[in-house]
């Protein structure tokens, strides 16, 4: 398997991102986010892993004018960039490398979600490159909003890594179908609690997704609120 599958997985996926049924409930999410944590328009937010754009593009038709929105992938920054158009708003949008952040102290907030950046890469190595690199982008007390995959969900996985592999089929634009072999790190609250307390984060919250619930037992993601010491 290759070890950068991601690179292939979201170039090939493009703008059919917007199409996945998880998109769908975007406006839901962003609502719940500036309700707790997003609470001034003014703020600065640093989107990690953008992938189209549907969270940024929200909050920008809310009135949010300072949005960095950043992802690996030039298919899916094209794609955000096409979405944009018409909707009257301004998003920052940079192909960059969530490893490779070229700031500092710099954002109020940062929110890296559903797959965004953290938990794709490689090793524990590079994910942790993610991690420093947001901090160093937060200014002192700014909020992280990161979801990552629950270990305890329903799927398989290498117990000696903590990594599920699958395999996902794409259809691109043309009708082809392409299966690409995908290998995702998954955690558990407690783990990645510590990971990120070890990383110069305070964690506020550990819940269900955009809410207030418990984590549950076999649901795919789980949802953990930082801030920057």
């Amino acid at each position: 398997m290759n070890p950068k599958w991601y690179k292939e997985y979201f170039e090939e996926m493009g703008i059919e991102y917007e199409d996945y049924p998880f998109t769908k409930n975007t406006e839901n999410e962003v609502k719940w986010m500036i309700k707790e944590y997003l609470i001034n328009p003014e703020m600065k937010i640093l989107d990690v892993g953008c992938g189209t754009g549907r969270h940024a593009i929200n909050l920008a038709t809310k009135g949010y004018k300072n949005i960095t929105a950043i992802d690996l992938s030039p298919g899916l920054i094209r794609a955000a960039k096409e979405v944009t158009k018409g909707k009257n708003v301004k998003v920052d949008f940079r192909l960059c490398d969530a490893r490779e952040l070229p700031f500092e102290n710099e954002f109020d907030a940062a929110i890296c979600l559903c797959e965004g950046a953290f938990g794709l890469l490689e090793n524990d190595t590079e994910n942790y490159k993610v991690l420093r690199a947001v901090h160093k982008s937060l200014k002192k007390h700014g909020i992280f909003i990161l979801t990552a995959l629950n270990i305890f969900r329903d799927e398989k996985f290498d117990i000696m890594t903590c990594r599920a592999e699958s395999e996902e089929e794409i259809t691109r634009k043309d009708g082809q179908k392409k299966i690409i072999k995908c290998s995702d790190r998954s955690y558990s609250f407690p783990e990645l609690k510590w990971v990120l307390e070890q990383h110069g984060f305070k964690i506020i919250l550990g819940v269900n997704p955009f809410s207030k619930e418990s984590i549950k037992y076999g649901s795919m993601e789980f949802m953990i609120v930082g801030k920057k010491l």
